[in-house]
């Protein structure tokens, strides 16, 4: 009698076949992976008719596995905002109570590393200076115009010192580029001057743009702020009360032409200007062209389509009635003496034995 293996042998076999499962996977990984991605691409319609079968029966406990991630996630998030937080103000803490050494020591490491590899310190450092200015570019310009507003006279300062020592320069300069870019020049100025005519036809002042100095708006500023903010003393109040106002029946209405013309030409000078500086406008109108052409051709294709169906039903019509009414020549008799119908009539060639054929 066979005696049975215990539950040892048993537990030791399925460990070894295990872990001869476990080796084949590690040591056939990317073939695995590859058949896996080949079934699922063979299979996609398959997956989803089945993931879309099981959301649908398994409809409640799919949403609380959602819910249950979404509020891990959020709460994953949250711990880590958290730590990052914290983490920033303690390295802000720390470099205020240490920022001597904290320079002595970057002072120190870029000193060694520009000794060790000139070439490469000066890479990293370009290449860190491109990081940074990629980074914060619109927080600096908007920086320096805010600076600009403030007081720009350095800065026109610095320009007038820039262009007497480089006047010769910066003129071959603009002339190069107008050679290069003459029709773009030419093109903005003429735009320029449409512009302007067209603010002149439309009763509006010339386009003058002078920049006010700061020390005046904010001047004007404090005004502003001092009379719209300042409390009204009863007396004034009063007396804003008492001030004559002119008599109701002295007013006069806007006679309705005037009105109707104002808010014409209200609408005119709106839709010349969207017209002028909204590009899109352009492009709305081309594809607007291009839609009625296409229309316009489907349109002429559809009636060639309707005309060839029925001129193919007329002819139809025509060749049955034709067929119906023509009239057919009965159908010629074979002369009993005649064994080829298509021969000519006896008649037409007789053998006569007078005359000339004697």
């Amino acid at each position: 009698m066979t005696a049975r293996p215990g539950r040892g042998e048993e537990g030791a076999a399925a460990e070894r076949e295990r872990e001869a499962r476990r080796a084949y996977r590690e040591a056939n990984a990317e073939r695995i992976s590859a058949g896996k991605r080949a079934w699922r691409e063979r299979n996609q319609e398959h997956i989803r008719e089945y993931r879309a079968a099981y959301n649908t029966e398994h409809r409640e406990e799919v949403l609380a596995k959602k819910r249950e991630h979404a509020a891990r996630y959020g709460a994953r998030k949250a711990a880590e905002r958290r730590r990052k937080e914290s983490k920033r103000a303690s390295s802000k803490k720390y470099y205020e109570a240490h920022k001597a050494e904290h320079r002595e020591y970057t002072r120190q490491w870029q000193a060694r590393k520009r000794a060790e590899d000139p070439e490469g310190y000066r890479a990293m450092r370009a290449e860190a200076q491109r990081r940074w200015w990629d980074t914060h570019k619109d927080e600096y310009n908007a920086k320096l115009r805010a600076q600009h507003r403030e007081n720009p006279e350095p800065r026109r300062a610095a320009a007038r010192a820039y262009y007497a020592a480089h006047a010769e320069e910066m003129k071959a300069r603009k002339r190069a580029y107008y050679a290069a870019n003459r029709e773009r020049v030419l093109a903005g100025n003429r735009a320029w001057k449409e512009r302007e005519k067209r603010r002149l036809d439309a009763g509006l002042p010339p386009r003058r743009i002078r920049t006010t100095p700061a020390a005046e708006r904010r001047a004007n500023t404090a005004a502003a702020d001092g009379f719209f903010t300042r409390e009204r003393t009863p007396d004034e109040i009063a007396a804003l009360r008492r001030k004559s106002h002119p008599a109701v029946e002295l007013l006069q209405r806007t006679p309705p032409e005037l009105v109707a013309a104002f808010e014409r030409e209200s609408k005119r000078t709106r839709i010349e200007h969207a017209l002028a500086t909204d590009g899109s406008y352009a492009s709305r109108q081309l594809l607007a062209e291009a839609r009625r052409q296409l229309a316009a051709q489907q349109r002429a294709a559809l009636r060639e389509q309707r005309d060839a169906t029925e001129n193919a039903r007329l002819d139809a019509i025509g060749k049955q009635v034709n067929d119906r009414l023509r009239h057919r020549e009965p159908a010629r008799r074979r002369h009993h003496l005649d064994p080829d119908p298509a021969a000519p009539h006896p008649m037409l060639n007789p053998n006569s034995t007078m005359g000339m054929n004697r």
